[in-house]
C-alpha cells in the first residue's frame, strides 16, 4: 500500500510541474496576466470490482485518486487521472492485489448558482490510459503465473463540485465506469465501479 502512495504522489506532483510549465509557454505576453486556472483533485476512492465476465467474484478496494486538470477552452479542461488501490484479500483466495491507474482525456464542465450563493459544478469526462497490477497472481496463456501485468484502462463518468472558496472547491462525489484488461484466467476482463469523495485545490499562474 505505501508503494501505491508513493507512486501516486510522484506522478501527481510531476503532471502538475509539467501542467505549470506548459502554461507558461503559452501565456500571452502582459503583466499581471491571470492564467487559465489548474486544478488538482484529492479523493478518497472505493472501487468494485469483477474477476471476470459472468463470473463476478466481486471484491472492493480502497485508496485514493487524484486528478490535475488543465483548462483547455470555455468549459473543456484536459485531465490526468492518477488512481491507487488496494484490496487485502480477492473474495476467498486470500490473494491481495494492488492496482494503478493512469489515464487522461477530456472534461466537459457547466457552473451553475445554486442557493446561498454557492456554486455548483457538474462535471463529465472519458479517460483513456494504462493499468498496472501488481501484489498478486496474473497468469498468462501460457500458463505462467506472473507477479505483475499491465494493460489498457479506460474511466468513463462524472461528479459533482461545490465552490467553497476562490481557491477550493469539495468533490461532493465523482462517479466512474472503468475497464481494464489483466490476465485472470477468465476472459481477462474486468469491470470497475468507482465511486470517490474529496477536495479540489485552484491554482492560477501569474506572470
Amino acid at each position: 500500500m505505501r508503494r501505491v502512495l508513493r507512486v501516486l504522489g510522484s506522478a501527481v506532483l510531476a503532471a502538475l510541474a509539467g501542467g505549470s510549465g506548459l502554461l507558461a509557454q503559452v501565456a500571452p505576453e502582459g503583466r499581471g496576466h491571470a492564467e487559465p486556472p489548474i486544478e488538482a483533485s484529492f479523493a478518497y476512492s472505493l472501487v468494485r470490482s469483477n474477476a471476470g465476465p459472468g463470473n463476478c467474484g466481486c471484491f472492493f478496494m480502497n485508496g485514493g485518486s487524484s486528478e490535475v486538470a488543465f483548462h483547455a477552452y470555455r468549459d473543456v479542461s484536459a485531465v490526468v487521472d492518477v488512481t491507487g488501490e488496494h484490496a487485502g484479500a480477492i473474495n476467498s483466495t486470500g490473494e491481495e492485489l494492488s492496482l494503478l491507474t493512469f489515464t487522461a482525456g477530456p472534461r466537459i464542465s457547466y457552473p451553475i448558482r445554486g442557493p446561498y450563493f454557492t456554486r455548483y459544478i457538474p462535471f463529465a469526462q472519458a479517460l483513456l490510459g494504462t493499468a498496472h497490477g501488481f501484489g498478486s497472481s496474473f497468469p498468462d496463456s501460457a500458463g505462467t503465473v506472473k507477479p505483475s501485468a499491465n494493460s489498457l484502462a479506460f474511466l468513463v463518468g462524472g461528479g459533482l463540485d461545490a465552490r467553497m472558496t476562490r481557491r477550493l472547491d469539495f468533490r461532493i462525489f465523482q462517479v466512474d465506469y472503468g475497464y481494464t484488461a489483466l490476465p485472470n484466467n477468465a476472459g481477462n476482463q474486468e469491470n470497475l465501479l468507482r465511486v470517490s469523495t474529496g477536495i479540489v485545490l485552484r491554482f492560477r499562474q501569474r506572470r
